[in-house]
């Protein structure tokens, strides 16, 4: 017996969700089977070890697919207590600095006096999308975007993309990308396409914001109040971020940052002030369509004005379950662990 599906926004929202924890399961191809009946993964990336795993699921009805892209995962399913380690996911792996994005309705060369711009990490992982092709047997040899035209029937079948963390910062730029793709080959729009990301990175400036609300309206965005990650590279929420989790706490007004050269007077409030001002000519910004906030509760673990209860708190509230949870989805156990190297956007 065929398995119903929901396609209205919330019963996307939780298809997108536990598709984005399948991605950061061990054994994807089995784990989907048990919270996700009637789905099956048709074309993999490669090695789920890859810190940037992305793959297509197929429902059984053959009218609805899915592409979800792994986002950052780290071995203790956290953020380490070395600032170091936070300062490198931030500035280096999401690699702040633009690069002109090509695939826009408002195209420069055409005379448009639009700039659209990705971070240059984001560009590298598209990169890597672009060019990776099918790791299973069902679709060998394949690209990503020839499997999908091949599955959705160049767009005409229900398509789904979605990420957490930095893979919604990817899902926002394929799904940019795949809408021109239909608009340039077969003069169609994206409206069968849904994108739904969880505590994503802004993945440009404005120009590239504004571009992909217009092509992809069916889109939803999660954002946990609470959850640092999906303010980067944003300046003016990098300020928010500033004052977190005052006037409870841990309270990065007062937490003094660690420094291998000797005691330190700098307290997270003014790393992440001085963070904001370097991004702020960058001008990046979060799409708008359906960008939705909630509030998850602050874990009782972490309430020391310390580094470490710093970092604590910031690792949980950006764990999936968070958004899971707001959504009503229970996710289910991990079986297995699953150690990836750093991910490379």
């Amino acid at each position: 017996m065929e398995s119903k599906i929901n396609l209205n926004p919330d019963g996307l929202k939780k298809i997108a969700v536990q598709l984005c924890d399948v991605a950061g399961h061990a054994d994807p191809d089995n784990d989907i089977k048990t919270p996700m009946p009637g789905w099956r993964i048709a074309w993999s990336s490669g090695k789920v070890t890859s810190p940037n795993y992305f793959f297509i699921a197929e429902h059984e009805s053959k009218d609805v697919y899915a592409l979800a892209i792994r986002g950052s995962v780290s071995k203790d399913d956290g953020f380490s207590s070395d600032l170091d380690v936070f300062v490198d996911w931030g500035l280096e792996d999401l690699d702040a600095a633009l690069a002109y994005w090509p695939f826009t309705s408002q195209d420069v060369a055409a005379g448009s006096d639009k700039m659209p711009c990705i971070s240059a990490g984001a560009y590298t992982g598209f990169t890597e999308m672009l060019l990776t092709r099918n790791n299973l047997g069902l679709l060998p040899l394949l690209t990503l975007q020839q499997a999908l035209m091949i599955l959705t029937k160049n767009g005409d079948k229900k398509l789904i993309i979605t990420g957490h963390s930095l893979g919604g910062n990817l899902a926002n730029v394929y799904a940019s990308y795949f809408a021109e793709c239909l608009k340039r080959q077969f003069s169609k729009t994206a409206d069968n396409v849904s994108l739904i990301t969880f505590a994503a990175p802004a993945s440009g400036n404005a120009d590239f914001a504004n571009d992909l609300d217009a092509k992809i309206t069916n889109a939803w965005h999660l954002h946990n109040i609470h959850d640092v990650v999906p303010n980067f590279p944003v300046a003016g929420r990098l300020l928010l971020v500033s004052d977190f989790y005052k006037p409870k706490t841990p309270d990065a007004t007062v937490i003094q940052v660690p420094s291998k050269s000797g005691p330190s007077t700098m307290t997270v409030h003014d790393f992440y002030k001085k963070m904001a001002d370097i991004l702020l000519l960058f001008g990046y910004q979060q799409p708008k369509n359906n960008y939705e906030y909630f509030e998850a509760k602050l874990d009782s673990r972490w309430q020391k004005n310390t580094i470490d209860d710093w970092h604590g708190q910031v690792g949980f509230q950006h764990q999936l379950f968070n958004y899971a949870k707001y959504l009503g989805v229970d996710l289910q156990p991990i079986k297995q662990p699953l150690i990836t190297a750093t991910a490379e956007v």
